[in-house]
This record gives structure tokens, sequence and C-alpha cells, in this order.
């Protein structure tokens, strides 16, 4: 799966890299002595960032990452963070995730540093950060938090990360592993194009951290939440919610909490303990939760997949937004983000994808991508499909791993070009060949009012006017033993907690 998602990034995003080609052949001991030299070069780069002194343990430690190393990969990895599943439409509530991630920032390990806050729009559960201070919470993981307390231990949390340099140790130990690469960052002048920071993007988000790097990041979330007058214990109830929900990772690709953060042992207990500890050593500190102002904050969030960036119904996805349609082959999943629609075969031996092209017309946009891509051209017309002015290429693409054989269209849809894109190994290419120009043909215009007026479920706050329990409350409200269940975890409740009058609780609605 990762090697066929690997030719399929290339494949959209530009040529593949070439690496220099050695010099002619040289006597022995001439190899012998450049050898030699590699091998001290990498000793002396080994050497000089080892003594990186961490900002949180002010130890020593491995880190071939500079600080403007992490500072480019961070804008590099934000770049293609934000383009690809795109920050919540909603400046209110973004500038206000802002406000509490700098008081935050203000009392963390690395004060200096401008550290930049985002809601993402996905309904994965989920928060993250990647070096240079980039922090990211989805829309997913806001409905789950319950506390404007809660909230700054879970970015304190992931401030954690980065002043901590987790990331960057992680990405450092990578390096490491592969000791022809590391070769390739001392002497190669073309290093970064197939090894370094220019193709390190999104990668990094994947990156699983250790136990000791979530313990130590649950201490600083601890820290930074109290030290910026927060009860820093509240961060538990997230790893509560956690345990009940265990959520999984989301149809746009981006993964879960549980998938990048591995749980300690006795982690809800040594967060509850580490916040009685600062609270006992600063007696008189006032702290505050904030339960009922973070809550008034999500009335009208999104909640869940939202249908109008796109959706799969009776084998078809639908786009109401941008108004078109294309049928999906039986059993393919279908991974939607804000910039592309990538659909993988069951055997994920072959793919598609859709995503907007470079260029103002399909030849320039096929010129482009053919030039780009070195591509082996087997046919290429013009032709109209479905009312859509449309550039088809069949091709063949030799890399590193395969040669692939693959179907492009280019449709002019409005003032944009799209490219809608099927590839597989070139052997294979006769087994899908059905499956592509099924799809690709099959785009067409969307006019169905039913399929184009479709809103997404939302939260919406409300005041509970007697004393009950939250089961019978809520069965008042005529939702179903099922979204019982799942409003109580989003509450932080148990349907047999008796909830007081008055008391705010977070519901779903169209």
């Amino acid at each position: 799966m990762k090697k066929f998602l690997k030719k399929y990034q290339l494949i959209i995003i530009g040529s593949f890299p070439e690496r220099e080609l050695p010099a002619d052949s040289q006597p022995l001991s001439t190899g012998i002595r450049r050898v030699a030299s590699w091998l001290l070069a990498i000793f002396l780069v080994i050497s000089c960032f080892s003594c990186a002194i961490n900002p949180v343990t002010q130890k020593r430690e491995l880190m071939l990452l500079s600080r403007a190393d992490e500072m480019a990969l961070g804008q590099q990895t934000d770049a293609e963070v934000t383009s690809t599943y795109g920050i919540y439409p909603d400046s209110t509530l973004n500038q206000y995730i802002a406000g509490v991630g700098k008081k935050l920032a203000a009392v963390s390990h690395q004060p200096d540093l401008e550290f930049k806050f985002q809601v993402l729009d996905s309904p994965v559960v989920n928060a993250f950060a990647v070096p240079g201070g980039y922090v990211y919470l989805t829309r997913g993981i806001l409905a789950y938090l319950n506390d404007e307390a809660e909230l700054a231990g879970v970015m304190g949390h992931e401030i954690g990360h980065v002043t901590a340099r987790h990331s960057a140790q992680l990405y450092s130990k990578a390096q490491m592993a592969q000791i022809g690469l590391a070769v390739g960052a001392a002497f190669s002048r073309t290093f970064q194009k197939f090894a370094g920071l220019a193709e390190a993007g999104l990668t990094i988000m994947f990156l699983s951290f250790s136990r000791e790097h979530e313990r130590q990041a649950d201490d600083l979330g601890v820290l930074y939440a109290s030290k910026a007058g927060y009860d820093g214990s509240q961060m538990s109830s997230l790893f509560i919610t956690l345990q009940k929900l265990n959520p999984q990772s989301g149809k746009d690709g981006l993964p879960s909490w549980l998938s990048t953060h591995p749980d300690p042992p006795d982690r809800i207990e040594a967060i509850k303990r580490a916040a009685a500890d600062w609270k006992s050593q600063n007696p008189g500190v006032k702290l505050a939760i904030n339960r009922d102002g973070y809550l008034n904050r999500l009335d009208g969030l999104v909640f869940g997949e939202d249908p109008r960036q796109g959706y799969v119904k009776d084998s078809v996805f639908y786009h109401p937004q941008l108004t078109f349609q294309f049928p999906v082959p039986a059993d393919w999943k279908v991974n939607n983000t804000a910039s592309r629609v990538l659909l993988i075969a069951p055997k994920e031996d072959a793919a598609m994808v859709l995503a907007f092209a470079q260029g103002k017309t399909p030849d320039e946009a096929a010129q482009a991508f053919a030039t780009r891509n070195k591509v082996n051209l087997l046919s290429s017309d013009s032709l109209t499909v479905n009312g859509f002015l449309t550039r088809r290429l069949q091709f063949t693409l030799q890399t590193e791993e395969a040669n692939l054989t693959g179907l492009a269209h280019f449709v002019q849809k409005d003032d944009r070009v799209l490219m809608f894109l099927g590839y597989t190994e070139s052997a294979k290419f006769n087994n899908y060949a059905q499956n592509f120009s099924g799809s690709l043909g099959g785009f067409k215009p969307l006019a169905d009012p039913a399929r184009i007026n479709v809103n997404p479920e939302k939260i919406k706050i409300i005041k509970v006017a007697r004393t009950d329990s939250l089961g019978n409350i809520l069965k008042g409200y005529g939702y179903d033993e099922s979204r019982q269940k799942q409003l109580a975890i989003m509450n932080g409740l148990e349907l047999t907690d008796r909830v007081q009058a008055g008391t705010i609780l977070k519901t779903i609605s169209k």
C-alpha cells in the first residue's frame, strides 16, 4: 500500500527525482580514500548534531535537524497539511483556539518560538504538531472535549512534543536507519530532492511517538496548562473518552489519535498525580476550567463527515459544491480530502485520483503533466465527455519500482481543469482498464437537487430544563439508544448520571 501510494504521489506532484550518477571509474585507492572521507564526514556531522541540547531536558541528544531545518520542515508540512485537509472555515473558532494556544506557548520551554494553531476541517479525533511550532486540532477532537482546561491540556501536550523535539528525534532516527541516505546527506548536491526535507512532507504526521515521548508530553501538557492558569487534571478526561470511543482513522486518510499517540500505562492516574503535585507546589493559585464558555463556542460546529465536500451513495461519488459526479467501482476505497479524491482498488494494486490540474485548458494541463512526469505517450486525443471538453491520454511511465500504465482525462470544469487519472502496473492494466474507463468516462455534471442539497450534522448546545438522568433527558429529545450512547461519550458522562437543571449539553442536529 505505502509503495503504491508513493508511486501515486510522485505521478501527481512531479517527476521522479534524478540521483547524481557516480563519476567515471577511479583507482581503487582513490575509491577507498573517498569512502574514508565520507565516513569521517559522517562521523563529524553526527558528532556535531549530537551536541544539540534539548530545551526541555537540557541534555545532549542525537539530532540531525538544526533549528533552521525544523522551521523549514514545519513550513513545508504546514502547507501540505492545510491544502490536503483544509482549515475549518470559522475564523472566530480559529481565533479562540489560537488565543488559548498562545497563552500556553508563552509559558512553555520555547516561549520565543512563534507557534501557529489551526483547526482542521476533519471529523477524525486527533491533535498533532510538527516541528517549527505548528499545532493542529481537528474539529473532530473539539467535539469530544468538554471544557477549556481539557482543551488547554491537549494543546499543551502537543506543544510539549514540539518543545521536547520529539518529531525531530524520530525524523533523525529514521534518517540514521538509512546509512546510504546519510552518505548522500553529506555529499550529494541532489540529496534534498530524494531524501531530505523537500520530500518529508506529510510523512512527519504519521510517525508514531514512543510511550516515553507520550509520558513526557503528558507531563508537559499538565505543566503548561497549570502555568497558564488551567486545571491540568482535566486533560485526563480526554483519555477516558478515547478509551470509550476507540477512534479510527478517517476516510480522508488522517490518522486518529491512537494510531500516532501510543497509550502509556496508568496514563490517567499519572496525569492526575502530576496536576496534584503542581497544585501542592503552588498553593493558592486559582485554576480555571471554563466548561460553559468552551461548550458555547461549539454551537453549530460541523460534526462527522461533511457531505457538501463529497460523499458516496449507491456506488456513485457526488460533490455538491463542485457539482460533479462519477461512478465508483465496487469495493474500491474512497479517500476524499480538500485537495483530491483518491480511489484504491480492493487489492491495493491500482488507483484513481481526481484533482485540479496545472494549466488553463485541457491541452495545457495534459502537456504539463506529460512533460513534468516524462511519460511515454501511447495515445492522445481530444473529445467531449458528457458535455465536458476533455483531453485523453494513455501513457506508460518507468519508475524505480515498476513500469506503470495509466489513463488520464483532463476535463474543463468552468474556469479550472480537473485531472482524472487511473493507473496500475503495466502487466495489470488490462485487468483494470474497464474500471478506469468506466469511472473516468462517467464523470458528468451533478444537477439533481436531492444530491446537491445535503447538509452535515452539527453540534447544538442545549440547556437542561429539569433535573433528570442523562438518558431520560436525551430520550426526551427523540434520540435513539445508539445516539444516546454517542452523546453520553461526547459529554463525558454516563447515561445514568444525574444532570442538574440549567446544565448545558452537546447534542447533534441537522
